[in-house]
């Protein structure tokens, strides 16, 4: 039965190849129909592809698509992201799916399926697909990378890394690694197998692509061919039938495997300003190496994500002239499938962003973390009507870059003609600073090499070089000289699209320039705070559990990225506490712990910066050993005859989604006094308490009522910046924990006029902030990020109050707030 099934879909792909007329003009070439017969599609009268696109229905289509993570959106608002998504014109939208998320604690075995929670997921993509008629595809990983917290890997998978493993055990063929990541295929697969196009009645949306890893030509293993099959068949396995796809994998690419064949490779577009042309050229090297797939663009740039003591995104170079380009420039090079990565950025609530991070995840995309439309936005919605009025002819058109002459150099472009001979002349000038104008003769058929290198852009930043080997003139086009007169903005891309028998001069330029909404005329006044309670956490509240010997957060079923305690009573002789000097902790990974001894602030001697981004210059490539204590404390003059109370505040400074760190558990191994800095003479016993004090007697939450709090006054004059690194103000500790808390009311909302706010703070002191109960992620005193997004749906409006907390960790530079402002966001 299954030869038979493979016949005839073989048959299905072999008489696909000869029904289009540039293929039939081309039977010459045998490599092409080879290939293509080896391709199976189960339902291919409702999906499947060929060298040219993707056929949906008995429809090609170009797969026009929209990055949009469910959860880094809160789920009220995503109604509106969608809305704004299908009127840009795309068909379909793409998620990660992170295993972290939805298996949030440690199963008791490999068979235990019991902590999986989809459900929001699945609302999700009924909602995408049923309210807004879009196509879905769907990235499970398990490595999905994303600037997200371990990539997507539980923190808890860390707990079955098999002793004895040399070098990085997560994305391996180790047999431990497989079989955990099979147990996440199995089961995501499973719960998203009836949301398929092909489940679904003729004419109605699913999921239409499924991928398996991500970007596995960035790590360097053995046997990846093994990894990747057994995913492959977990995929097949658990009712997935339409197309799995890949990125950057040469190992599917490039094979001839049986089973790795049958899932396609695509490219990942990140390039600089000027590099856009570099789309085109790899584009087209991607449709040689594998002519028996369409040309996909799984991540093409919409920006950039922003680092604690780094940048925002909104200061990156990317901006929507680049936008553009890229997406002209991938069609030209022949793609018919482009996913804007990121489309919608988003936020990180409760930092389930990757360590190191900032809680904006704004990426400055098209659409920006408060749900404003930018200038990419109506970049991408004219491309989208664009893609929209030639869909027929793109899909199966034939060309890509070709020599220009009369040209400067600045100006770059090609030719694509569509079966119907239509002809789809692409401009770029690649000056970003300077138009050109003038007229120029395009020879199809006679491609242009790359004048420069070209580099696809790593997520440290870096420029990776890309190879050109594969950058041949395969273009058969025998069409005559194109001569054109062109107009281009600085960084400026048009298509001059010119009708079957029609001249150039004839032709129309498109993308088409899209009207823009007009701002409200009136922003309401900011709510400037000018004063806010505070009070320490009180420790003794908090629900201590004794641990005869330290096990790690996970084991505690602690997988978030909380702030934790511990504590330990230790009696001393007076020549033990003279002696033992130095607290020492050895870490499961290279977190930060602050601590006060008997009620005095430890002074640090290891690390000396306590934030977000030291922990890449401490040994982060190497695993901490059981004689390495990463923090380290001098407590000379603290400690007493008789008892002493030890108190640590542990901050998990969030799962690193590269590098050792990402493979480490989280919490204190062993901590304990000595007499020297280099060992631990004095191992000590610790309870541990899981939340802070503050979250176990709900002080976050909006119905609590503070009674002995503090009241602080606040500067309700100066400037508060917006945004900036290391100008935060100072203070000298006075405590580890500290808790602030503010009310305040907005004015009613006008229902017609959409305005969305934001918190602006100078403050010191890292840790978490809540809106009316909800975490909106971390505050990182470093910066740069001053400004944090407050959803309007856990807004209160009117005469409700709102109540906003704030719970800090003390550093070098105390907790302190100087300042803050609820405000509407300035331009929207």
């Amino acid at each position: 039965m299954i030869n038979t099934i493979l016949m005839k879909t073989a048959c299905i792909a072999f008489t696909l190849s000869l029904s289009n007329p540039l293929v039939q003009a081309k039977n010459e070439n045998p490599v092409k129909q080879e290939v293509n017969i080896g391709k199976q599609f189960t339902h291919p009268d409702r999906i499947r592809y060929d060298g040219s696109c993707m056929t949906i229905d008995g429809k090609d289509i170009f797969v026009y698509s929209a990055a949009f993570h469910y959860f880094r959106c809160p789920e009220e608002l995503w109604r509106d992201r969608f809305k704004q998504i299908k009127e840009a014109g795309f068909n379909v939208v793409e998620t990660y799916v992170p295993w972290n998320w939805h298996e949030r604690s440690m199963p008791k075995s490999l068979k235990d399926t019991t902590n999986f929670d989809f459900s929001d997921l699945k609302r999700w993509l009924k909602m995408a697909q049923e309210e807004f008629g879009l196509y879905t595809i769907v990235r499970p990983g398990p490595f999905i990378c994303a600037e997200y917290s371990g990539g997507g890997y539980p923190r808890w998978l860390a707990r079955f890394r098999p002793e004895g493993v040399e070098g990085f055990w997560l994305r391996s063929a180790d047999p431990e690694h497989i079989r955990w990541s099979v147990h996440w295929f199995d089961a995501v697969c499973k719960a998203l197998a009836d949301e398929q196009v092909t489940r679904k009645p003729k004419g109605e949306k699913g999921i239409i692509m499924i991928q398996i890893e991500n970007e596995y030509d960035a790590h360097g293993c053995d046997g990846k061919d093994k990894f990747l099959k057994e995913l492959y068949r977990s995929v097949r396995r658990n009712g997935f039938d339409v197309p799995v796809f890949t990125c950057l994998t040469r190992e599917c690419r490039e094979s001839e495997d049986a089973e790795l064949s049958q899932v396609f490779d695509c490219d990942n577009y990140y390039v600089g300003l000027s590099a856009a042309p570099s789309c085109a050229h790899r584009m087209a090297a991607l449709r040689r190496v594998q002519p028996d797939a369409p040309g996909f663009v799984t991540e093409l740039q919409g920006g950039w994500f922003s680092l604690v003591t780094g940048k925002l995104s909104e200061d990156h170079y990317s901006d929507n002239r680049h936008f553009k380009a890229i997406g002209l420039m991938s069609i030209l090079g022949g793609a018919t499938g482009i996913n804007y990565y990121m489309f919608f950025g988003g936020t990180h609530f409760a930092g389930w962003g990757a360590r190191g991070m900032t809680t904006t995840y704004d990426y400055n995309a098209a659409i920006h973390e408060n749900g404003a439309l930018g200038p990419k936005y109506y970049e991408a919605k004219g491309i989208g009507s664009f893609i929209k009025a030639f869909e027929p002819q793109l899909v199966r058109s034939e060309g890509g870059p070709c020599e220009l002459e009369g040209a400067p150099k600045e100006l770059f472009g090609g030719v694509r003609i569509a079966v119907d001979g239509t002809r789809f002349i692409f401009l770029h000038n690649t000056d970003p600073d300077h138009p050109v104008k003038g007229k120029v003769t395009l020879i199809p058929g006679k491609m242009s090499k790359p004048g420069e290198p070209m580099y696809n852009i790593n997520q440290n930043g870096e420029k990776v070089l890309i190879s050109s080997a594969d950058i041949k003139n395969t273009d058969s086009l025998t069409v005559e000289p194109i001569e054109v007169r062109y107009d281009l903005p600085a960084l400026g891309c048009k298509v001059l699209v010119v009708p079957a028998g029609k001249k150039p001069s004839q032709g129309e330029w498109w993308p088409k320039e899209q009207m823009r909404p007009l701002r409200p005329s009136r922003l309401p006044d900011p709510v400037r705070i000018t004063s806010v309670l505070k009070k320490e956490d009180d420790f003794s509240q908090a629900k201590w559990q004794l641990l005869p010997q330290l096990v790690s957060l996970s084991d505690l079923d602690v997988n978030d990225f909380r702030y934790s305690l511990y504590r330990t009573h230790v009696n001393l002789t007076s020549q033990q506490a003279a002696d033992e000097r130095f607290l020492l902790f050895n870490m499961f990974t290279r977190d930060i712990v602050s601590v006060q001894v008997n009620g005095k602030q430890a002074k640090r001697l290891f690390p000396d910066k306590a934030d977000a981004q030291t922990w890449t210059t401490r040994n982060c490539f190497d695993r901490i050993r059981s004689d390495e204590y990463d923090n380290r404390f001098d407590v000379s003059g603290l400690l007493k005859e008789g008892e002493n109370e030890i108190i640590a505040v542990y901050e998990n400074l969030g799962h690193a989604h590269g590098y050792v760190p990402m493979e480490e558990l989280a919490g204190i191994r062993q901590g304990g006094l000595s007499v020297t800095e280099t060992a631990m003479t004095h191992p000590l016993e610790w309870e541990c308490a899981k939340d802070a004090a503050g979250i176990t007697v709900g002080w976050n939450l909006p119905q609590f009522t503070p009674q002995g709090w503090q009241s602080v006054a606040l500067d309700t004059t100066g400037d508060i910046p917006r945004k900036g690194n290391d100008i935060q103000p100072t203070s000298d500790p006075d405590g580890l924990f500290s808790w602030y808390r503010v009310e305040f009311e907005l004015p009613s909302a006008d229902p017609s006029v959409w305005i969305p706010w934001l918190l602006r703070i100078n403050a010191s002191g890292n840790g978490y902030m809540w809106l009316n109960g909800h975490n909106i992620g971390r505050h990182w005193e470093a910066g740069p990020q001053r400004e944090f997004y407050l959803p309007e749906c856990w807004l209160n409006f009117g005469k409700k109050k709102n109540v906003l907390v704030l719970g800090l960790r003390q550093t070098a530079n105390g907790a302190t707030i100087k300042a803050m402002e609820v405000a509407p966001y300035p331009s929207i």
